[in-house]
C-alpha cells in the first residue's frame, strides 16, 4: 500500500504538485494555501483514496489580491473514492482580481467508484461576474455515486456543472448551486446519465411529464439564485428532467426507483418550492409545472402506471396530491356526472392566487381531476377503493369543496 501526503502553503503565488501511483489501495491528501494553487492527482488500481472523511482535499486561497484554484483527479479502475466526506475536496477562492475554483474529477474503470463531497466556493464579492466556480466529473462502469457537489458565487457570478455517468445503476444524490448576496447569478448544471435504461429517451407524447414543459434527462438552471437539486435515479428506463427559471426557485427532491418511470418538473417564475418524493414501482408519469411565484407543489406517488400532472399558474397556490395504487390518472377518462364539466382525467390545475390542494387516491384505476380559476379557492378530497371518479371546478374566489368517496365505482362531480 502507498500512502503519499501532500502539505503545501504560502511562499509562492503558484504551487504545482502531482502524484502518481501504480499499486492498489493508494491514498493522497492535499492542503495548499496560496493565492494560486494548482495540484493534479493520478491514481491507477483499485480501491484508491483521494481524501478521507478526516483529511480533504483542500485548496484556499487566503492572498486577498488573488484567488485562484485548480485541481484534477484521475481515478482507474474500480472501488476508488474522491472525498469521502460531505467536503472531501474543498475549494475557496478568496475575494480579489481573480475569484474562480476550477476542479476535474474523473473515475473510470468497472465501475462503482464514489464522490462523497465536493465545494467550491468563490468569495469575489458583489459585482464580481465571471465564472467563479467550473466542476467538470466524469465516471464510467457501473454503480458509480455522486453523494454531494455544492457551488457558491457572489452577485452576477456563475457557477458551472459538468457531469457525465456511464454504466448501469449510477446515482446522483446532492447537486446544490448558490448564488448569494441576493443577485441575479448564472448557475448552469448539465447532467448526462448513459447506460442501461436510464436517461435515454424522450417523455411520452402527451403523457404527464411532457406536458410539465420540462425535457427528460436534462437538468437546467439559469439565473437563479439559492437554487438547489437533489437528484436520485435507480432502476432502469427511468427518465427524469428539470427545468427551472427565475429565482430562489426550489427543487427539494426528485427520487425515482422502479422501471421505465417517468418525471418531469418545470420552474418558471421566483420562490416557487416543489418537492416530488417516493415515485416508486413501474411505468409511472408524473409531471409538476409551476408558473409564477411564491407557489409549492409536493408529490408522492407509490404503485404502478399511475399518470398525473400538478399545474400551478399564479402566486401563492399550494399543491399536495399523493396518489398509492395502480392505474391511476390519465388512463381513465371520466363518466357519467364527473364527464359533464369537460376536464381531463389526471390533470390538477390551479389558476390565481392563494388557491389550495389536498389530494389523496388509494386503490386502483381511478379517475380524477380538479381545477381551481380564481383566489382563496380550497379543496380537500380523498378517494379509497376502486374505478372511483371525481371531477371539481370552482371559479371565482373563496370556494371551498371537501369530498370522500370510499369503496368502488363512486362518481362525483362539484362545480361551484
Amino acid at each position: 500500500m502507498t500512502f503519499t501526503k501532500i502539505a503545501l502553503a504560502g511562499g509562492t503565488a503558484l504551487t504545482l504538485s502531482m502524484t502518481m501511483a501504480m499499486a492498489d489501495e493508494n491514498k493522497a491528501y492535499l492542503d495548499q494555501q496560496d493565492a494560486g494553487n494548482s495540484a493534479l492527482i493520478t491514481q491507477s488500481g483499485s480501491y484508491n483514496q483521494a481524501g478521507s472523511s478526516v483529511d480533504a482535499m483542500v485548496q484556499r486561497g487566503d492572498v486577498a489580491t488573488s484567488g485562484y484554484n485548480t485541481l484534477t483527479i484521475v481515478q482507474s479502475s474500480d472501488n476508488n473514492t474522491i472525498g469521502l466526506s460531505s467536503g472531501g475536496v474543498d475549494q475557496l477562492a478568496k475575494s480579489g482580481v481573480i475569484s474562480q475554483n476550477i476542479a476535474t474529477l474523473t473515475q473510470s474503470g468497472a465501475g462503482s467508484n464514489v464522490i462523497g463531497g465536493v465545494s467550491q466556493f468563490a468569495n469575489g464579492g458583489p459585482g464580481s461576474g465571471g465564472n467563479a466556480n467550473i466542476l467538470t466529473v466524469t465516471q464510467s462502469g457501473g454503480s458509480n455515486t455522486i453523494e454531494k457537489i455544492e457551488q457558491e458565487g457572489k452577485r452576477n457570478d456563475r457557477n458551472t456543472a459538468t457531469v457525465t455517468m456511464s454504466g448501469t445503476g449510477d446515482n446522483i444524490d446532492l447537486i446544490k448551486q448558490r448564488v448569494s448576496n441576493d443577485g441575479s447569478g448564472d448557475n448552469r448544471l448539465t447532467i448526462n446519465m448513459s447506460g442501461t435504461g436510464n436517461g435515454i429517451g424522450d417523455f411520452s407524447v402527451g403523457g404527464a411529464a411532457a406536458l410539465s414543459g420540462a425535457t427528460a434527462a436534462n437538468f437546467v438552471q439559469s439565473l437563479s439564485t439559492r437554487t438547489t437539486a437533489t437528484v436520485i435515479i435507480s432502476g432502469s428506463g427511468n427518465l427524469v428532467g428539470t427545468q427551472q427559471s427565475g429565482k430562489t426557485n426550489t427543487v427539494g427532491t426528485l427520487d425515482v426507483s422502479g422501471t421505465n418511470n417517468q418525471l418531469g418538473a418545470r420552474q418558471a417564475g421566483d420562490n416557487n418550492v416543489m418537492t416530488v418524493a417516493a415515485i416508486t414501482g413501474d411505468a409511472n408519469n408524473i409531471g409538476v409545472s409551476q408558473l409564477g411565484n411564491f407557489n409549492m407543489a409536493s408529490v408522492i406517488t407509490t404503485g404502478n402506471r399511475n399518470a398525473f400532472l400538478v399545474s400551478q399558474d399564479g402566486v401563492s397556490n399550494d399543491a399536495m396530491v399523493t396518489v398509492n395504487g395502480d392505474d391511476n390518472g390519465q388512463a381513465n377518462s371520466f363518466t357519467g356526472f364527473a364527464a359533464t364539466l369537460g376536464l381531463d382525467s389526471g390533470i390538477f390545475a390551479q389558476v390565481g392566487t392563494d388557491n389550495a390542494l389536498t389530494f389523496n387516491a388509494m386503490g386502483n384505476m381511478n379517475a380524477f381531476a380538479t381545477k381551481q380559476d380564481g383566489a382563496d379557492n380550497a379543496i380537500t378530497g380523498s378517494q379509497t377503493g376502486d374505478m372511483n371518479q371525481v371531477a371539481v371546478l370552482q371559479a371565482g374566489g373563496a370556494n371551498m369543496a371537501s369530498f370522500s368517496q370510499s369503496g368502488n365505482g363512486n362518481n362525483a362531480a362539484i362545480s361551484q
